[in-house]
């Protein structure tokens, strides 16, 4: 046997292990699938969504997926009065998406500083369920598609109860 022909063993397994490493797939981490989530993918959030809060009535609409965003608002209505209005957007950032929100008193008075604002960066992103988180881990949004005609939206914050909030979902 020539020592070209005994070298082609080893040869042909160093290629089958290399040509097997390739063909495996890296796993994905959270942090990367955030980082690369598309504005598409909260199109289970857009729409008309109605419930109940401490005996009034949440309205909120999002937008459809378009120029890289998404924007929401939102009014708190009880005793027949508007009690609070919010402003939401989620966008794109060099990070992945992040939940934008500004609350206002009725006459559309700020309740935080002009500059100011919430911001919740997405943390994890399966079919109809975000999970948004504050930097300083104090607050958080989940939002979760329970059926075609419902979601649920949990607000969490630190040292309190999650209030979950149930919707009646429409695509409209």
């Amino acid at each position: 046997m020539t020592a070209h022909h005994r070298f082609l063993p080893v040869f042909l397994s160093l290629w089958l292990v290399l040509l097997c490493a390739q063909q495996t797939p890296t796993p994905v981490t959270a942090a990367a699938s955030t980082k690369e989530a598309r504005i598409e993918d909260f199109a289970f959030i857009s729409g008309h969504n109605r419930g109940e809060m401490d005996g009034g009535i949440i309205d909120e609409h999002w937008s459809e997926p378009a120029g890289n965003s998404l924007i929401g608002m939102f009014r708190y209505i009880k005793g027949g009065k508007v009690q609070r209005y919010e402003f939401l957007s989620i966008e794109n950032s060099p990070n992945g998406p992040v939940l934008r929100l500004k609350h206002f008193n009725p006459g559309l008075i700020g309740l935080e500083d002009k500059t100011e604002f919430s911001s919740y960066a997405l943390v994890s992103l399966k079919p109809g369920e975000a999970v948004f988180e504050r930097s300083d881990k104090t607050a958080g949004l989940i939002f979760r598609s329970t059926s075609k005609e419902t979601l649920e939206v949990t607000h969490e914050r630190s040292g309190q109860k999650p209030q979950v909030f149930q919707y009646a979902h429409s695509n409209e």
